[in-house]
């Protein structure tokens, strides 16, 4: 069994105030969810209304095949949100 997770810092370019950054938190965290079937929640700088960090996890047999699925979990919230992932810290158990 294989747990990896990793630590997403990012920042949010269309956020002027904490209810515009709980908004697109909140459609990050569903869609990310119900997409990759991974664990998300936003684990720090909940004060801040232009940055967040977000915590995703994954269980799994196959090592390889976890790491890629969270790879595509950055490529899908670059992409499809105004936001930069300035710093991604690892976690493998």
């Amino acid at each position: 069994m294989v747990l990896i997770g990793m630590e997403l810092t990012i920042l949010i370019f269309d956020s002027y105030s904490l209810k515009d950054k709980r908004s697109v938190i909140k459609s990050i965290l569903h869609k990310v969810k119900n997409q990759y079937n991974v664990s998300v929640a936003e684990v720090a700088d909940m004060d801040t209304w232009n940055k967040a960090v977000l915590g995703v996890g994954i269980v799994g047999n196959n090592g390889v095949l976890c790491e890629k699925v969270l790879q595509k979990v950055i490529q899908f919230i670059e992409s499809n949100y105004e936001v930069e992932v300035t710093e991604i810290e690892w976690y493998k158990y």
